[in-house]
């Protein structure tokens, strides 16, 4: 049977995958916290609003979280750091991918 779309889990993976500062951010956070003002500094090119707005949505896509007694730090939860770790395998494919481009 040939499918004419994705199902709805890969869609919303792809989206985040997309949406560029979703992905500069989940690739910038870990378990460990990560104060504002240090995140603020590793993703450039973004205003502080549109950082607080990303940081919200992908808090309601469970992917991080405030810490409850800082609420002005953030981590990877656990589905943040298992979206952390697609786009790592993701980064290492593309670098494999430059390397036989390179090689050719």
């Amino acid at each position: 049977m040939a499918l004419t779309q994705l199902n709805l889990g890969s869609e919303l993976g792809l989206e985040v995958l997309h949406q560029r500062w979703y992905a500069l951010i989940l690739y910038q956070l870990d378990p460990a916290p990560t104060d504002f003002m240090e995140l603020r500094r590793t993703v450039r090119g973004i205003s502080t609003f549109n950082l607080l707005l990303r940081l919200k949505k992908l808090t309601e896509l469970g992917l991080i979280e405030t810490i409850p007694e800082d609420d002005y730090s953030y981590r990877l939860t656990t589905d943040g750091a298992t979206f952390h770790a697609i786009l790592t395998t993701l980064e290492d494919w593309g670098n494999l991918q430059l390397k036989r481009e390179l090689s050719r």
